[in-house]
């Protein structure tokens, strides 16, 4: 391997190495990267800048970002990023472009490399029921969301959501205008750096979707769209490595037709308590938050082997919790105060790194919390969008680490100088 070449990240068997030395990712959630960085609209690349110094201060080594985001052609849809990068099918934002660019550029000053994700399930981000509802005509059938002017979740059916979004998975015209969308990705020229994406050693690699769904009746067509997908990515890409974006949620099954492409050179996992069933935020006491650790650690014992298997490293992307739920903290928007305390976070955040660490390089290769939000607040007014780490389907400060997070960035420090 050449010395240019090794500033990639490469994986090997069950680990990652970068510049001949095992590669850990000690990761952070920064999906808003791309709107943030840019020079107008939602921009603020001050605050970006400080997100940075902030989180390289932590040993953090790797960004999850989002190069993903449509429009609706029914006008403006509820609870979006906006501006989108896609307008419609092969019609782009320049301005949102040079956003990305713009991150992409300042990632080498933090010693930071990035993991970017060409697409997305959900509808925060346009996404999968996006492609759909272009090569429909038809509207989206919204799931459960957030109401950010009255402040309670409403909505739809999610059934009726997955089974709409499925079609994304064996859709003509959804995947022609996907594979133009990756084509467009990865072919870009960094107009502040003047590096192709292709071949930017600070690119860890490329995430086929943020959480496809593993969904009954579409296994072939999933496994098919993940096979294709991966290839033309390291068709493009050869240097960077590949990922599904898989939640692998759905056993040791689901988990190896997610991961079994040959071109899929990353496995990836999630885990949410809170969503799953598992935390009850109201419960103050040991036991809640304990059933959670538990149900974690059997998680991730069980991807640490499953991808043992398949002789692959994998990648917790996603984790977090919200803050504490209970006593003066106990109204139903209490948790999302920054205020709020963190108690059963700090326990959860410290069991799950202690749990991927037992299993470092043998099956897992590091992990990134959900989600930065740095400087950034819950806004005053429903309509306002400051950009915390929650997307815009959930409530403002739900998951969000922010900077005076002192207790909980301490965990999250203490893993990385570890490694």
């Amino acid at each position: 391997m050449t010395a240019q070449n090794a500033q990639f990240v490469t994986a090997h068997n069950t680990h990652l190495e970068r510049n001949h030395h095992t590669f850990v990712v000690r990761g952070a959630n920064y999906w808003q990267a791309m709107n943030l960085g840019m020079s107008s609209g939602p921009g603020n690349r001050s605050r970006v800048l400080h997100d940075l110094q902030q989180l390289s201060s932590m040993g953090i080594n790797t960004l999850r970002i989002l190069a993903a985001s449509e429009a609706s052609q029914f006008g403006q849809a509820p609870d979006r990023i906006r501006p989108e990068l896609t307008q419609s099918p092969g019609i782009y934002n320049n301005d949102v472009w040079e956003g990305l660019d713009w991150i992409l550029a300042q990632l080498p000053h933090f010693n930071m490399t990035a993991c970017i994700s060409l697409g997305n399930f959900w509808t925060w981000s346009g996404g999968a029921p996006q492609y759909v509802s272009w090569a429909t005509d038809t509207r989206i059938p919204y799931p459960v969301q957030w109401d950010h002017k009255h402040k309670v979740f409403s909505g739809g059916d999610y059934d009726e959501f997955l089974t709409y979004t499925a079609h994304f998975y064996n859709n003509t015209h959804a995947q022609k205008w996907y594979r133009t969308h990756i084509r467009r990705v990865l072919t870009r020229t960094n107009s502040v750096t003047n590096v192709p994406y292709r071949r930017d050693p600070n690119i860890m690699g490329w995430e086929l979707m943020n959480e496809p769904q593993y969904i009954r009746g579409y296994e072939l067509e999933l496994a098919k769209w993940i096979d294709d997908s991966a290839r033309l990515v390291h068709a493009l890409a050869p240097m960077h490595l590949v990922t599904s974006g898989a939640e692998s949620k759905n056993g040791a099954h689901a988990f190896k037709l997610m991961h079994a492409s040959s071109y899929v050179t990353l496995a990836s996992c999630h885990f949410w308590p809170l969503n799953w069933g598992y935390y009850n935020a109201t419960d103050p006491t040991i036991h809640s938050i304990q059933e959670s650790i538990s149900k974690m650690q059997v998680f991730v014992r069980n991807n640490a082997q499953w991808t043992c298997e398949l002789n692959k490293p994998t990648v917790l992307f996603e984790f977090g919790l919200m803050r504490d739920n209970w006593g003066k903290w106990g109204g139903p928007l209490d948790a999302y105060d920054p205020r709020a305390p963190v108690t059963h976070r700090d326990m959860f955040y410290q069991a799950v790194y202690k749990e991927v660490t037992r299993h470092l390089n043998n099956g897992f290769a590091g992990a990134a919390f959900w989600a930065y939000a740095g400087e950034a607040r819950p806004p005053t007014e429903p309509t306002e969008m400051t950009w915390t780490g929650d997307p815009p389907h959930e409530p403002p400060g739900w998951n969000s680490i922010y900077d005076m997070d002192v207790s909980t960035l301490r965990i999250i420090q203490s893993f990385n100088s570890s490694w």
